[in-house]
C-alpha cells in the first residue's frame, strides 16, 4: 500500500515527515515510512496554486484580442490548466499520483480551509484522478506531536469535499466577472480617449472594497461643518477643576447667552443634586481571529493588513501560534487546558506579571459547540526557546507578544472600578458629569490597547451642597468622517467586516454578518486594490487615486459596486457548501448577471464619467510618477506585461527601478519619493536570509537603487 500525502508548500511538507518519522529528500518529493501508514509514504507538495482556470486565448486564439464584440464570454466548460511558472512541480506530482490504484490512499494534507481544498482539487481533478481513496488531514498546528496525533484522526474526505465545490464555485464566478468586466469597463474608457499602462481591473469583492474607500472620501468631500454651542458650567474644589455639561445645545453663542438670562443662570450657586457610586467591572478582550491582530497589526505598528498576515503565518509555520486564517475568537476546553497548563512558561517568556483568576472556562471565551473549522489564534505548546525568540524578527517578537498578552488576559482579574455620576442643579437646568476611579487593574496590565484610557478626577461632593459655578457657552465643530485605514477597511470591525450593518434588508444583512470576502481573502484584496493603483496610503489614510477615482464614477450606481450584490452572492457560497445550493445554479445566476450588466454598464460609462476626470486621469499619466532623476528629460513609467514589472524613463536614459524589491511590492508613494527625494521613508517587511526588516530604500550615485542601513 502506498500513501501520498499532499502539502500546501515545501516548507510544510518537511514539517510533516519530521511528525511521521523519517524521511528522505528526493528532488520534488519526500520518501519514507512511519508507524502512522503501512506501507510506501510519499509526501509532496504544491507550490501554492498549480492549477488555476485557463485564460480566454486558450478557449479560442480571437480572445488573444480584446474586442467588444467577443464579449461576455460565458464558456459551457470551464478549462484548466497548470501555471507554467510551476510546470516542473506539478509534472512531479503527476508521476507519483498516476501511478497510484485503489489498494493505495491520498492524504490531502493543505492548509485546512477552502483555498487548501481547492489546491488540492484542482491537481487531481486536472490529472483525471479517480477511484482513489481520499483522506484529509484538518489541523490547526504546526507542532510535531500534535500533528502526528492528527495524522492518526483524519477525516474522510467527503466530509470537508463540499468546501472545495464552493472554492470551485468562488473560482469560477471570479473569473467570469474579473475577464469580463475588466475587458468591458477598458474598453469603453479606451473608446473616451483613456489610455493607461494596464488594464481597469474589475473584481467580485475588490471592486465593492474600492468603493468603500471612494464612498468615505465622498462623504468627506461633501461634509459640511456645523459651529454649535453646548451650556457647560466650570467649577473648582479642593484644587481639582472640573466641568458639567447640560442637555442644551444651540447654534450660536448669542442664544447660549440670551438662554443664561432667560433661566436666571448667571451668578448663582448650583446645588448638588445626587451623586451615585457604582461598582462596575469590564471582562479581558476577546482572543484574536486574523483581522483582530491585523488591526493591531495597523494601529500600532502601521503594519498591512498583508504584512501582518505573513507574519502570523510564519509564526504558524514555525509552531508557535495557531492556524491565522480563522474568523473564530473562540477556543475549546482543549486549547484551554493546555493554556492553562503553561501559563508560567508564557509568562517567564515575555517577563509578565500578573496574578492569575479564572482559572475554569467562560464562555466569553471557550465553547466547544461553537468552534467550528477553526479556533482563534492562540499559543501553541510549543514555546520559543530563548534564543528562537531572541532569533524572531522585530515584527514576529510584536505579533507573537501582542497574541500571548491577548491570550493571558483571559486568565487575568477582570478591570474593577468605580463610576461616579454628579447631577447638579441651577435654577431647575441639570448639568451632569462622570468619572472613573481604578481599583483593580487585571487585564489591563496586559492590554494590547494603543489608546491610553481618559480618567477624569472629581473632587469630593455631598448631596445638597453649594457650589461655584462659570456657565457659558462651549464651542464645538461637528466633525466629518474619518478616512478609512487598512485596519478600519479590513481589520476586525472594519467595513469588509460588518458593511452588512448598513444595510436596511433583514436577510442580507445576516448573509453579511461575516462580511465581504473571507479572513483568508481580505488582505489579499485590499493589498490588490493598492498595488492596481487604485488607492494609496498616505500616513494610513487610505485615498483614492485619479485611476481610482476614474473607475468609480464609470461604475457608480452599478450593482458590481454595492455591498448588496456581494451578500448576495456570499449567501448564495455558503448555501453551496452546506448543501443548500448547487454550483450550476449559482454560475447560472452570475451569467445572467454579467449579461444585465453588459446592458447596463455602457449607458453609466457615458452618462457618469465626466471631461474634467478624463482629462485628469490623462495629465496624470501624460507625466507618468516624476520626471526622471537620470536625465531630467523623460517621465517616470510604469511597465507591466506578463514577464516584467519595473518603472522605467519614457527617454529610455537607462534608468529603472524594479517593482518588487526583497520581495517587498513597492507601492506607487515609494516610487515617487525615490523619483522626487532620492529617497524613500522607513518601508517595513522587505525579506532576507535572516527574516524580514525595515529599512530606506535610496538612489546612489549611479542612480541604483539600494537599501540605506546608514540613515
Amino acid at each position: 500500500m502506498k500513501t501520498v500525502i499532499i502539502a500546501e508548500k515545501p516548507d510544510q511538507a518537511k514539517k510533516y515527515g519530521a511528525a511521521l518519522g523519517s524521511f528522505s529528500r528526493k528532488t520534488s518529493y519526500l520518501e519514507g515510512k512511519t508507524d502512522v501508514f503501512p506501507g510506501e509514504v510519499y509526501i509532496t507538495w504544491c507550490i501554492g496554486h498549480l492549477v488555476e482556470l485557463a485564460p480566454m486565448r486558450e478557449y479560442d486564439e480571437k480572445y488573444a484580442k480584446w474586442n467588444l464584440e467577443d464579449l461576455p464570454f460565458l464558456p459551457k466548460q470551464f478549462k484548466y490548466q497548470s501555471k507554467y511558472s510551476v510546470k516542473d512541480q506539478f509534472n512531479s506530482m503527476r508521476k507519483l499520483l498516476k501511478g497510484l490504484t485503489n489498494n493505495d490512499q491520498i492524504v490531502i494534507a493543505t492548509d485546512p480551509d477552502r483555498e487548501g481544498e481547492a489546491i488540492a482539487y484542482y491537481v487531481l481533478n486536472l490529472l483525471g484522478i479517480k477511484d482513489i481513496p481520499i483522506k484529509r488531514l484538518w489541523a490547526n498546528t504546526q507542532e510535531p506531536t500534535e500533528l502526528k496525533n492528527f495524522f492518526r484522526k483524519l477525516k474522510d474526505g467527503k466530509e470537508t469535499y463540499r468546501y472545495y465545490v464552493e472554492a470551485e464555485a468562488r473560482g469560477k464566478s471570479d473569473y467570469l466577472v474579473g475577464m469580463n468586466l475588466t475587458r468591458l469597463i477598458t474598453l469603453l474608457l479606451q473608446n473616451k480617449g483613456v489610455r493607461t499602462d494596464g488594464a481597469f481591473s474589475v473584481g467580485r469583492v475588490q471592486t465593492p472594497t474600492l468603493f468603500m474607500v471612494y464612498n468615505r472620501e465622498k462623504e468627506i468631500e461633501n461634509f459640511k461643518e456645523k459651529i454649535y454651542f453646548d451650556l457647560v458650567a466650570d467649577g473648582k474644589k479642593d484644587s481639582i477643576k472640573y466641568q458639567l455639561k447640560s442637555d442644551v445645545r444651540l447654534d450660536s453663542n448669542n442664544e447660549i447667552n440670551e438662554y443664561i438670562n432667560n433661566n436666571g443662570l448667571s451668578d448663582i450657586p448650583g446645588e448638588v443634586k445626587s451623586i451615585t457610586v457604582t461598582p462596575k467591572t469590564t471582562k479581558a478582550p476577546k482572543l484574536f481571529k486574523l483581522g483582530g491582530i491585523q488591526k493591531v497589526g495597523n494601529n500600532k505598528w502601521g503594519y498591512s493588513l498583508d504584512q501582518t498576515l505573513s507574519y502570523v503565518q510564519s509564526l504558524y509555520d514555525k509552531g508557535f501560534l495557531s492556524y491565522p486564517r480563522t474568523d473564530s475568537s473562540l477556543i475549546t476546553t482543549a486549547e484551554f487546558e493546555y493554556l492553562k497548563n503553561h501559563l508560567e512558561d508564557y509568562k517567564s517568556l515575555l517577563n509578565l506579571i500578573f496574578d492569575v483568576k479564572y482559572t475554569e472556562p467562560r464562555k466569553t471565551y471557550v465553547d466547544n459547540d461553537k468552534v467550528l473549522e477553526h479556533y482563534a489564534i492562540v499559543p501553541t505548546k510549543t514555546i520559543p526557546s530563548q534564543q528562537q525568540y531572541d532569533d524572531l524578527s522585530v515584527q514576529e517578537k510584536n505579533i507573537y507578544d501582542a497574541v500571548v498578552k491577548q491570550t493571558l488576559a483571559i486568565f487575568a482579574d477582570d478591570y474593577h472600578y468605580e463610576q461616579t455620576k454628579v447631577e447638579i442643579v441651577v435654577n431647575d437646568v441639570i448639568f451632569k458629569t462622570s468619572g472613573n476611579t481604578p481599583k483593580i487593574q487585571g487585564w489591563k496590565n496586559l492590554s494590547n490597547d494603543t489608546e491610553e484610557e481618559k480618567t477624569t478626577t472629581l473632587p469630593s461632593f455631598e448631596e445638597g451642597e453649594q457650589v461655584e459655578l462659570s456657565i457659558y457657552g462651549k464651542e464645538g465643530r461637528t466633525k466629518p468622517p474619518s478616512y478609512l485605514t487598512e485596519a478600519t477597511l479590513g481589520g476586525e470591525g472594519g467595513l469588509m467586516e460588518t458593511c452588512g450593518k448598513t444595510i436596511e434588508d433583514e436577510e442580507l444583512r445576516e448573509s453579511l454578518s461575516a462580511g465581504i470576502g473571507t479572513p483568508a481573502t481580505r488582505s489579499a484584496i485590499v493589498k490588490n486594490i493598492i498595488d492596481k493603483g487604485y488607492i494609496t496610503v498616505d500616513k494610513k489614510k487610505l485615498r483614492t487615486t485619479e485611476k481610482g477615482r476614474l473607475l468609480c464614477s464609470a461604475l457608480e450606481g452599478s450593482l458590481i459596486s454595492s455591498a448588496e450584490m456581494t451578500g448576495k452572492w456570499e449567501e448564495k457560497l455558503k448555501f453551496i457548501s452546506d448543501g443548500k445550493e448547487t454550483q450550476q445554479n449559482f454560475i447560472e445566476g452570475i451569467e445572467i448577471f454579467i449579461q444585465q450588466l453588459f446592458k447596463d454598464i455602457p449607458a453609466m460609462v457615458n452618462e457618469n464619467v465626466k471631461t474634467s476626470t478624463l482629462e485628469s486621469v490623462k495629465q496624470s499619466e501624460g507625466k507618468g510618477l516624476g520626471i526622471c532623476p537620470k536625465c531630467n528629460k523623460g517621465y517616470i513609467k510604469h511597465i507591466k506585461t506578463n514577464k516584467y514589472d519595473f518603472y522605467a524613463c519614457s527617454e529610455k536614459c537607462g534608468f529603472t527601478i524594479n517593482s518588487v524589491i526583497a520581495s517587498k511590492k513597492l507601492s506607487e508613494s515609494n516610487i515617487k519619493q525615490l523619483i522626487n527625494k532620492g529617497k524613500t521613508t522607513k518601508i517595513k517587511g522587505f525579506k532576507g536570509k535572516k527574516g524580514t526588516f525595515d529599512t530606506e530604500l535610496m538612489l546612489d550615485k549611479d542612480y541604483k537603487t539600494v537599501f540605506n542601513f546608514n540613515k
